[in-house]
């Protein structure tokens, strides 16, 4: 499905806006949390910082300066990829274990005006990015912007977990990343076989917020549609806390409860198994 030219939102601010939150997390914890693990496996409180410093460092190198030092080997299909670029965070992570966490507090504020303004000087319309989770093909530049504000939110809610603490899920925040995630949907749908006219719900339902997200099979591609279609295929139903986490890999349903699926089991198993992050789903 062929992404709007026109961003739902400007995400440079919102990046600033999870980046203050991010600092004011941070700010309050204590010498034993920051050797916390988190839900990424391998990686302390400390360690998941310094991944979000080097996704910085990255942003601003590559977009700002031009500079890819790092380039995936040709050839490598999406599952060689995965594996490429868990790699190279392991690297930076573990390099990066001589910073202290006071310093990585620092270059994170530090960071902060630096990556929104790399990111406002783009032009969000430009069909020149790559976000692989939602398409083959080169999306709008602002789903990309999307992409980069889900990450840091979602380790942020990871290191909530980490220390204790609930989900963030205040609105202004976790409807645009469910907003840039729900592009897995139409995307992962390919992998099934289903006629002309096929219609399916995704709603999310939860923590004062409600999202509702019809696809169409057409002619073509699976699509999303203004309006819910009378006759559904399909309808599976979560809240805002399992929404997030499924498309995260960050469910379990013993700890977050069992998502409903209704109607065509294959098209909820498709559903279950999407993920708006480049990764194996679990």
């Amino acid at each position: 499905m062929a992404v709007p030219l026109d961003p739902p939102v400007a995400f440079a601010p919102l990046l600033r806006l999870d980046r203050l939150r991010l600092l004011d997390l941070l700010a309050g914890l204590a010498p034993e949390e920051w050797r916390r693990d988190t839900p990424c496996p391998g990686w302390t409180v400390l360690g998941l910082v310094s991944h979000l410093v080097g996704v910085d460092l990255s942003v601003i190198s590559s977009n700002r300066d031009h500079h890819h030092g790092t380039p995936a080997p040709a050839g490598i299909d999406e599952a060689g990829f995965i594996d490429w670029l868990d790699d190279l965070q392991r690297e930076w992570v573990h390099a990066a274990r001589r910073i202290s966490p006071q310093l990585m507090v620092q270059l994170l504020a530090f960071l902060d005006e630096h990556v929104a303004t790399t990111l406002a000087r783009q032009d969000p319309r430009a069909r020149t990015a790559t976000v692989s989770w939602a398409s083959d093909e080169p999306q709008p530049v602002w789903l990309d912007h999307g992409r980069e504000l889900t990450e840091r939110w979602i380790h942020r809610q990871q290191l909530h977990e980490a220390i204790g603490q609930p989900s963030d899920l205040r609105p202004d925040l976790v409807g645009p990343v469910l907003d840039t995630l729900r592009w897995a949907y139409p995307h992962r749908l390919r992998q099934v076989d289903h006629p002309t006219g096929t219609a399916m719900l995704v709603e999310v339902d939860g923590e004062g917020q409600r999202h509702r997200w019809c696809l169409l099979r057409d002619e073509q591609e699976w699509t999303f549609v203004p309006r819910v279609i009378d006759h559904l295929d399909a309808v599976v139903t979560m809240s805002t806390e399992q929404a997030w986490r499924l498309l995260s890999n960050n469910y379990r349903e013993d700890a977050h409860g069992p998502i409903g699926i209704h109607g065509d089991p294959q098209l909820g198993a498709v559903i279950m198994n999407t993920r708006g992050i480049i990764g194996h789903p679990q």
